[in-house]
C-alpha cells in the first residue's frame, strides 16, 4: 500500500515573520524620524508675526515710490547689483540686505546697505551658494521706513 504524503502547514512561522517585519518597520521609522532636523525657518517667528503690521506699512511705503530698488544678476561677471533711485540715495539710505535661504538658515547673510556713487550696491555672487534665495531689503530714508522682497536664483 502506498502511503499518502501530507503537507504540513507552517502558518505560525509566517505570522512570526509578519509580526517581526512590522516591528522592524516601526523601529526604522522611529529611528529615521529622530535623525531629522526640524529647524524653524525663522527664529522667534511668533514675535515677528506680532509686528507684521509694521512690515505691511513699510511695504506700502515702498509701493508708493516712483522708482523701486532693482536687483540684477550678471552671471557672466559673477555679480549681483542692487540699484536704488538717485533721489533716495541723495537723502541717505541706512538699512540691511538680508539674503534668506529657505532651505538652510545657516547660510543666511545680513549685510549693511553700502551704496557707491551710482546708487548701487554690488556684491560678488561667489559669496553665496547656488540656488534659490529671497532678498529682503529693509531701509530707511528721510525718516521713512521701506521694505521689499525679491526672489532670486543664483
Amino acid at each position: 500500500m502506498e502511503e499518502k504524503k501530507t503537507k504540513k502547514s507552517h502558518w505560525g512561522i509566517g505570522m512570526a515573520f509578519l509580526y517581526g517585519g512590522f516591528v522592524l518597520f516601526i523601529l526604522s521609522v522611529v529611528i529615521f524620524s529622530t535623525m531629522q532636523d526640524f529647524a524653524m525657518v525663522e527664529d522667534n517667528y511668533y514675535q515677528k508675526s506680532l509686528v507684521y503690521q509694521d512690515k505691511i506699512n513699510m511695504m506700502k511705503n515702498t509701493a508708493n515710490l516712483p522708482f523701486k530698488p532693482s536687483v540684477k544678476i550678471n552671471k557672466d561677471e559673477n555679480k549681483l547689483t542692487i540699484t536704488f533711485s538717485d533721489s533716495l540715495a541723495k537723502t541717505g539710505i541706512t538699512g540691511t540686505a538680508h539674503f534668506f535661504r529657505p532651505s538652510d538658515k545657516r547660510v543666511d547673510q545680513v549685510l549693511e546697505i553700502n551704496l557707491n556713487e551710482n546708487s548701487e550696491m554690488i556684491l560678488p555672487t561667489t559669496r553665496f551658494l547656488k540656488g534659490f534665495w529671497i532678498l529682503k531689503l529693509s531701509w530707511e530714508s528721510s525718516g521713512i521706513s521701506y521694505y521689499q522682497e525679491e526672489k532670486i536664483s543664483l
